[in-house]
């Protein structure tokens, strides 16, 4: 079994574990929201990454400040719940969570740390709840933890509307974007299209400092994890006039477009399979399959507390939120249907 991620460290230490993430700065995430009246909670929200494949060197990191003292001669308490959250989801959940311990009188801190560690800390009662990521081809660790579906980051495959492809494999993509894969695609004829023999494609990725769109296409694409040279990477607010400047570009990413005049193409796991759009329901059961899941994970012991917390992770606001910052989260039903099973203490 890979290391899921590096080995957790005393004090302040630096994870190496997984590019999906860029950092944003050199230090830990930390926020404490204090409650406005009586007494106090403390959350600790973590996000952890488990395990790639090797071959990616997938690094993650994350600058996490233990907070020793703090976990030393705090007591739990009845309403104490600690959790902690990479800078990938955290500042989406701040808000509804502010409000949420406003409301309650409950302090919330969200504190960022890496997955094994973050789990070992799970395991011996330092947090109480984790938000993790599971890549494909990857367990789910339900057989200790209570696991619920939360949230997922995609990477979306565009062209400009003139162009008569609507729907590619993931072999073909990499074909068009590869280095050293199986197939070679330079041209769009080379994909069979008609009228478009001769015209040379573009390639493209789209990329903002919080985007993983083009390490979780490497991942879910790429045989060797290489993109061809002739790749041109832009700012992901750039690209949609790019493809709409040249109708023969194809580009990588990290949200669904905004211009009618450009298409996210649906895409198949197998040549010649059916492909499938990213909406939320295609993303959330498995069909579209560039994504990268996202759950909550907690003890069952901890249950009754959790579901306050899991309330808000499931509300619409914070849908709302994840949706717009370029996130898929658990379509409407789902997260009414999982607000019942809490409801009925399943």
């Amino acid at each position: 079994m890979r290391q899921w991620m590096a080995a957790s460290r005393p004090k302040t230490c630096r994870y190496t574990c997984h590019p999906f993430c860029e950092p944003t700065d050199q230090s830990a995430y930390s926020l404490t929201l204090h409650p406005s009246r009586g007494s106090s909670c403390q959350i600790f929200i973590g996000l952890i990454f488990l395990p790639l494949e090797a071959h990616f060197h997938l690094c993650f990191h994350a600058s996490c400040f233990f907070l020793l003292a703090a976990t030393a001669v705090a007591p739990a308490n009845a309403r104490q719940f600690r959790i902690a959250a990479s800078d990938l989801l955290a500042e989406f959940i701040t808000e509804p969570l502010l409000a949420y311990g406003d409301e309650h009188s409950m302090e919330f801190k969200v504190d960022d740390i890496g997955s094994l560690p973050a789990l070992e800390r799970l395991r011996s009662d330092e947090i109480d709840l984790a938000i993790i990521a599971v890549p494909e081809d990857t367990d789910v660790p339900r057989d200790e933890f209570r696991v619920f579906p939360f949230a997922y980051d995609v990477a979306v495959i565009a062209v400009n509307q003139s162009n008569p492809i609507n729907e590619i494999s993931l072999a073909s993509l990499g074909g068009i974007f590869g280095a050293n894969e199986e197939s070679n695609y330079t041209t769009w004829g080379d994909l069979g299209l008609s009228g478009w023999g001769s015209r040379s494609i573009k390639t493209l990725a789209g990329q903002n400092n919080k985007s993983i769109s083009l390490e979780l296409f490497k991942f879910s694409v790429l045989r060797s994890g290489q993109m061809k040279s002739t790749m041109a990477s832009v700012k992901d607010s750039e690209i949609e006039g790019l493809l709409l400047s040249n109708a023969a570009s194809i580009a990588i990413l990290p949200g669904l477009p905004k211009s009618e005049k450009v298409k996210a193409l649906m895409i198949s796991s197998e040549i010649d399979g059916p492909a499938f759009s990213p909406t939320d329901d295609n993303v959330h059961y498995g069909d579209y399959p560039i994504r990268l899941a996202f759950y909550v994970v907690y003890k069952e012991r901890d249950q009754a507390r959790a579901q306050k917390v899991l309330r808000v992770l499931l509300n619409d606001d914070l849908a709302a939120a994840l949706r717009g910052n370029n996130l898929v989260a658990l379509p409407d039903t789902v997260r009414r249907k999982l607000t019942m099973d809490l409801d009925l203490g399943k």
